[in-house]
């Protein structure tokens, strides 16, 4: 056997690739694709953040946007769900092509709540009515309290709680 370039022995090095749809060209049409776009660009260590992926009509990405501002919490699920929609709305309208999103927020001490699905419902109803398809949208949770890993957390689709995947 003689040895690989770079004095490294290929066979005893496990090497994984993450296929990351690329933009303009690749089509991104599972959450899990979305996600590992998502991966390139979230913020390390994490801090809270809105992070979306825009697509046109061929399900090709368009644009990456993030936004770390914060927004006012809603008083109920159902206008925590709009403002968020509005949000994305207002970052999708300056993309004539985009058609469709992925979202992923990154929220701290955030965990899956039943309130997700009304959520979900008016989230993707204001993204609907502006013409906008919200594909799915994912929630990072990440701790800040004492005692917890600091920005250990989840991920999770509150369309999946609301029953819709």
């Amino acid at each position: 056997m003689t040895p690989a370039p770079y004095g490294v022995d290929v066979l005893s090095h496990s090497v994984t690739l993450v296929d990351v749809p690329r933009p303009f060209l690749d089509t991104i049409s599972t959450t899990s694709q979305a996600l590992s776009v998502f991966s390139l660009t979230v913020t390390r260590p994490a801090r809270a953040e809105t992070l979306v992926l825009l697509l046109d009509s061929s399900r090709r990405g368009v644009a990456l946007l993030s936004d770390t501002s914060r927004h006012a919490a809603g008083s109920t699920p159902s206008h925590v769900g709009e403002l968020l929609g509005h949000h994305v709305v207002g970052m999708a309208s300056a993309h004539p092509a985009a058609v469709a999103c992925f979202v992923l927020t990154v929220e701290p001490d955030a965990t899956p709540t039943i309130d997700d699905a009304e959520k979900w419902f008016a989230f993707a109803d204001v993204c609907d009515r502006a013409g906008i398809v919200l594909l799915d949208w994912c929630v990072r949770g990440f701790a800040t309290r004492p005692g917890e890993l600091r920005g250990r957390g989840s991920v999770w689709c509150p369309k999946h709680v609301a029953g819709t995947a």
